[in-house]
């Protein structure tokens, strides 16, 4: 009764340009994966793939580039002050995969310029094999989840 005759209703709008960084262990899934969410929700996007993985960083800027149209997605390549250089842009949101430490200068950045921020931080992940275990059967499956990712 307050607020009467009043209605919701549920607008649709991009955020803007999101600034997407890839880690090294998943090179291709962790860029394309952000990627494809940014553009289907209408934003802009540049990505920074890891420089860690330089060959499937140069296929993943080699896709962006001819498959998509440059004034809305960019891919750039670079080391550690790239990156940086990044940070201290204004982006309308961050997404990062990647280690703590970096993930706290990218969530900096994110702050100061009071945007939105995902991040997937990563760790180890190890693996104990005890004595009951069938080895080449562990091997394996340790194999295929190492690779399985080409990570």
């Amino acid at each position: 009764m307050l607020i009467g005759p009043g209605k919701s209703s549920v607008k649709f709008e991009p955020l803007g340009v999101i600034c997407v960084y890839s880690a090294w262990n998943y090179p291709f899934a962790l860029c394309i994966q952000p990627l494809v969410g940014v553009i289907a929700a209408g934003n802009c996007a540049m990505v920074k793939p890891s420089e860690l993985a330089p060959n499937v960083s140069f296929c993943l800027e080699k896709f962006i580039t001819s498959s998509l149209d440059q004034r809305f997605y960019r891919c750039i390549q670079g080391k550690g002050k790239v990156a940086v250089t990044l940070n201290n842009q204004k982006f309308d949101m961050f997404v990062f995969t990647g280690s703590t430490a970096k993930g706290k200068m990218v969530a900096k950045s994110a702050a100061v310029n009071l945007v939105p921020c995902v991040l997937e931080l990563g760790g180890k992940s190890p693996t104990i094999i005890d004595s009951t275990a069938d080895v080449t059967w562990a091997a394996k499956k340790l194999l295929f989840a190492k690779v399985g990712n080409f990570g």
